[in-house]
């Protein structure tokens, strides 16, 4: 499968903009960070929840813990993606209890994904509530998930896909939408087969070598001097 890019949605400084609104959103609802924790959902929800924390802490002046989870024992698919499924490391080192979270992700799609962290985050404790902010949410979905806190909806076909380039992971920062090719037809067609040539009827000649119209006159001769008989 490859990935042909074909627009970027948002840039460096659109992102770190999206963020510092992010921020002021989870604020503006939860009333400041009383009992507030973030938690990314590895990979890239990681970095943007400590980002938002950094933000939340420049205009609260108070720090809010960050957490990070991993999903992968907890996918539906789990058996479908390797036999030896890479496990990363999942670290909140506060109870949860009686808390509100607010589970960060890069991209809301089909809700799986966010599924699985709901399943993993409740056997941390029973928090007071749990929220969702995303960086951008690309629709599609199959589980009836939506987020509160929503940097960019962006459309996509079924063959598009989006990406959250983050500077912590892939050394820029920026909002990737592309095309999915899929192998089968990324391959290159091979040459073309030449043109058939026209089959052309040919004239059979007598095996005299003479001419066709001759050999018809000497046929006609022929009967005519047969029925004078």
């Amino acid at each position: 499968m490859k990935k042909l890019k074909k627009a970027i949605v948002m840039d460096a400084v659109q992102l770190r903009r999206t963020i510092v609104r992010i921020a002021h959103e989870i604020l503006e609802r939860n009333k400041g960070v009383e009992g507030l924790i973030l938690v990314g959902i590895r990979k890239r929800g990681v970095p943007l929840a400590e980002r938002i924390a950094k933000a939340i802490e420049k205009v609260e002046g108070s720090s809010v813990p960050v957490g990070a989870l991993d999903i992968t024992l907890y996918r539906d698919d789990v058996q479908m993606i390797a036999s030896s499924p890479v496990v990363g490391k999942t670290e909140i080192n506060v109870d949860i209890t009686e808390k509100t979270i607010v589970l960060v992700d890069d991209v809301l799609f089909t809700g799986r994904t966010v599924r699985a962290a709901l399943d993993e985050l409740v056997d941390f404790g029973r928090p007071k509530a749990i929220q969702l902010a995303v960086m951008v949410d690309r629709g599609h979905r199959e589980y009836p998930i939506r987020a509160d806190f929503v940097g960019k909806n962006v459309p996509t076909a079924a063959n598009e896909t989006v990406e959250v380039l983050l500077s912590e992971i892939d050394g820029e920062d920026q909002v990737v939408l592309s095309d999915v090719i899929r192998d089968e037809e990324g391959k290159k067609a091979g040459p073309a087969a030449p043109p058939r040539k026209k089959k052309t009827a040919k004239r059979c000649e007598p095996r005299s070598g003479k001419p066709a119209a001759a050999a018809r006159k000497k046929k006609a001769a022929a009967r005519t001097k047969s029925r004078k008989k």
